[in-house]
């Protein structure tokens, strides 16, 4: 799987107003689909996607989402590759913690054979991508 060089990535200075953690979510995102975007084959391009899971919702929509299926814990970004590997990434803050229901959820994905990543910046999951590709 293609991963971007560190000199790929936009600058995270010129990403409009976001908190922290969003910003590098953001920046990895279109770091990895560029990359992904000059493979000539599309069947073997990666997809990678994000899972809203947080944010501000009033109970009923929170009850809404959750009977259609929203699941607490699950990583923020899903990257679906070819051969059917599936790789999970949660991205931190540089200070943040994994919850005890996301750590839950990570062992669960773990046992049943998927990769689950924890990043705390764009740099850190592209070390991390480019450490379980090569």
């Amino acid at each position: 799987m293609l991963i971007p060089d560190d000199f790929e990535v936009q600058p995270l200075d010129t990403v409009p107003r976001m908190a922290e953690e969003a910003k590098h979510q953001a920046v990895l995102v279109a770091a990895l689909r560029a990359k992904w975007a000059t493979i000539a084959d599309t069947t073997l391009r990666p997809v990678i996607f994000h899972i809203p899971m947080g944010g501000s919702r009033d109970a009923r929509e929170a009850a809404n989402l959750k009977v259609q299926g929203a699941l607490a814990g699950v990583p923020d970004l899903c990257i679906v590759a070819p051969c059917g590997r599936i790789i999970w990434i949660e991205m931190k803050a540089h200070d943040g913690r994994v919850s005890t229901t996301q750590s839950k959820l990570h062992e669960h994905f773990k046992a049943l054979k998927q990769t689950v990543l924890v990043a705390h910046s764009v740099f850190d999951a592209l070390d991390q991508l480019r450490g379980i590709t090569q």
